[in-house]
Parts: structure tokens; C-alpha cells; sequence
């Protein structure tokens, strides 16, 4: 059997420039790129039910047994456009390591590992009713800057594990500013009024927004105004990581 030079030269390079993960510290040959082991990246923790129907924060074991409505304190009882939220994890750790790389350091081949483990720690029943999977758009300058938008990656990699069409229904048409340059105050209100549905699209009755990172919930909740304005009954939303309360 011929072995090519990549071969060859791989247990080399990896004795002489071994890959350190970024989470525990530990070098590793089996992990996502260079950036974070394979134990590390499969004991990210998952959140598990009960969660905040409106946020997907975890709420406390049998604590809601006969409420009517899923909902954590801070979100109480008000009236929300976005129906549902599941998120994978808390924003931290290892889940902000990888996140932080695929989202802003160029690393787009992660979505398939990402994906993988979103779709993986979904419930079947939370997607068996969603009709389409839209992901949150970035402006035209900030993807061309990017080179690419984050969940658009992840709505299409979803859509092949689950058969779920992908619906490009928003456009965003008023930039903003980074999020996580605000406060919790300018965050809620930075971005009315900045997402439309494009013309003539015919919005489905249960829509599914893909997004990386719930933080507020502001760009998810004007997306889902939008979305119901144009005639979804239903929409929830798919995320990576929830950051923690404020």
C-alpha cells in the first residue's frame, strides 16, 4: 500500500506542534480542528426539560407540573411573538470556545459538528411541526465582510438531518450595532424595525428561526413580529448557546 506525503508527514507535525485544546488544556488528536478535543466538545452540557417555553432557559424540576404555560419568572405571563425557544446549552465553556471560532475566526467546516449536536439534543417533537427552517439574516455588509452568515450554515445543515426545507423569508434592511456592544436596554431596542419578509414570499403557517446565540431574545422576537405579520401562526427558534440572566 502506497501512503502519501500527507500521511506520512501527519503523526510528525502532530509530535512536533501537538493540538492543545482551548477548554481543558490537554493535547489531543481527536477533536474539532485545533481548536477543542473530542472530550470536551461531547461533554458540553444540554439543557433537559422543563424549559421556558419563551427563552429556553431551564426552570426548576416539577416546579410547573400544572402551569398552563412554560414560562420563567423573568418572563413571566406577557404576550411574546416568538412562541418557543430550545437551545443546546448555556453560552460558556466549550460551547462559547467553539461558537466563538466557527462565528468569527473563519471556521465555517464546524457547522457540521454543531449541527450535528443541535439536532441531536432536540426533541423529535419539537420539530415534527415546523414546516421551515428561516435563518436570521445578516446585512449585506456584515456578510460580505463575514464572508458568510453564521445561520444560514446551520439552518442548511439542519434542514439535511432533518428533511425540514430551508425558507430564506428576512431580509435584514437597517444595520445595527453588534449586540454585544450594548446594554440589556439598547439591546431590546436595537433591532426594530431592522428585519422585513421579502416581497411575494409566502410565509408558512409553523416557522422555525435558526440563530446562533439567544442573548435577549430582541432580534428573535422582532424576526418572529415580522414573520407573523406575514402570516406564520407559529415561531419558534433553534439556538446554539443561551447566555446566562443578566
Amino acid at each position: 500500500m502506497q501512503l502519501s506525503s500527507n500521511n506520512f508527514f501527519t503523526p510528525l507535525i502532530n509530535i512536533l506542534y501537538p493540538k492543545v485544546c482551548h477548554h481543558c488544556g490537554d493535547s489531543f488528536s481527536d477533536g474539532l480542528s485545533n481548536i477543542l478535543c473530542r472530550s470536551c466538545f461531547d461533554s458540553i452540557p444540554v439543557f433537559e426539560d422543563p424549559l421556558c417555553d419563551h427563552c429556553g432557559l431551564p426552570l426548576p424540576a416539577r416546579a410547573f407540573e400544572d402551569a398552563e404555560q412554560l414560562r420563567c419568572r423573568e418572563c413571566g405571563d406577557k404576550p411574546y411573538f416568538l412562541d418557543q425557544v430550545r437551545a443546546l446549552g448555556t453560552y460558556g465553556g466549550a460551547l462559547r470556545i467553539i461558537h466563538h471560532v466557527f462565528k468569527f475566526e473563519g471556521m465555517e467546516s464546524l457547522k457540521e459538528e454543531i449541527s450535528d449536536k443541535l439536532v441531536e439534543a432536540t426533541p423529535a417533537f419539537f420539530l415534527k411541526q415546523v414546516e421551515a427552517l428561516v435563518p436570521v439574516p445578516l446585512s449585506p455588509v456584515r456578510k460580505r465582510e463575514r464572508g458568510y452568515n453564521p445561520s444560514e450554515l446551520l439552518a442548511i445543515e439542519v434542514s439535511r438531518r432533518t428533511g425540514i426545507p430551508v425558507q430564506f423569508s428576512l431580509d435584514k434592511i437597517k444595520s445595527t450595532v453588534p449586540q454585544m456592544s450594548l446594554t440589556r436596554e439598547e439591546r431590546f431596542k436595537n433591532p426594530k424595525g431592522a428585519y422585513q419578509v421579502k416581497r411575494d414570499e409566502m410565509v408558512p403557517a409553523k416557522v422555525l428561526l435558526i440563530d446562533d446565540v439567544f442573548t435577549t431574545g430582541s432580534t428573535l422576537e422582532e424576526c418572529a413580529r415580522v414573520l407573523k405579520k406575514s402570516g406564520a401562526q407559529w415561531v419558534g427558534a433553534l439556538v446554539f448557546g443561551r447566555t446566562a440572566r443578566y
